[in-house]
């Protein structure tokens, strides 16, 4: 169950019209390894902005902060592994920008839910919650949503179903969504980070991003280098703040094969690429 944080939904309803940007805010669990039980949590953010939606990690929300303040990145930050969706209110058509580190690939796509709408319903706070079911992106998921919240969207790429989705998570327990705050902001949000690494973005079919990741895989450090067109010698950073030198080539690249092959479980299974 989630937080008991529901109460500002009150305000939010009261807030609707004259607000420019409603931003929930998801706690999100994941089972990074499908082989290991731990599991890891972080936020995200979905931002509705008139007709616009976006959706991303809150790390790129702290990352501008620290940049418009001028503080160093923390190790823990995840730009470098965390995708950013972008789609219309309403609309099935997403754009999908996965940063490759400095390569950013812009990869659309067209996502749905067949949902099958449920009689069970469960009271959370002042809201009503119905269940919602659908098999879609090689799971079975099981979703709550609230019809007193009048966006039919949802975190990641769950959308359509007559109001927000407060809840929504897989019967393996890979992935578990929950929301857990609202904000009106009375400008539109902006974020430097995103909207340059959308403005650099490269259009890819399927195939193409499949390619690249898979290309990316065999020698990551070699990757970046020619995309940037870098000597073989110059040092350089990835978004994490690590430096990248000729002595740790190796080490960064066993570290950065290691994670992509380790942490291998997308929220789309059948999407899964398949690492050497």
């Amino acid at each position: 169950m989630m937080k008991n944080k529901v109460a500002f939904f009150i305000l939010f309803l009261s807030l609707c019209v004259s607000a420019q940007t409603h931003r929930f805010i998801y706690d999100v669990e994941v089972r990074k390894d499908s082989t290991s039980q731990v599991t890891t949590k972080q936020n995200y953010h979905l931002d509705i902005t008139g007709d616009g939606v976006l959706y991303y990690s809150r790390d790129y929300f702290t990352a501008d902060s620290l940049i418009k303040n001028n503080i160093p990145f923390p190790a823990d930050l995840k730009l470098s592994t965390s995708t950013i969706l972008k789609h219309k209110k309403g609309s099935s058509t997403f754009n999908e920008y996965d940063l490759l580190e400095s390569t950013v690939l812009d990869l659309q796509t067209k996502d749905f839910q067949n949902w099958t709408l449920t009689n069970e319903k469960k009271q959370l706070d002042n809201l009503t919650l119905q269940k919602a079911t659908t098999t879609w992106g090689g799971r079975n998921w099981i979703a709550w949503f609230a019809k007193e919240i009048p966006f039919q969207e949802g975190p990641y790429k769950f959308h359509g179903l007559p109001g927000m989705i407060v809840e929504v998570f897989d019967d393996q327990n890979n992935y578990k969504f929950s929301l857990a705050k609202s904000e009106n902001l009375k400008e539109s949000a902006e974020d430097q980070i995103m909207e340059y690494a959308m403005e650099i973005s490269i259009p890819v079919t399927w195939e193409k991003y499949k390619a690249t990741k898979l290309k990316f895989y065999e020698s990551p450090v070699g990757f970046m280098k020619n995309a940037n067109g870098r000597s073989g010698s110059s040092d350089f950073f990835l978004n994490d703040g690590t430096v990248v030198s000729t002595a740790n080539t190796r080490e960064i690249n066993e570290r950065l094969r290691k994670n992509m092959k380790t942490f291998n479980n997308p929220v789309e299974l059948d999407k899964l690429i398949l690492y050497p």
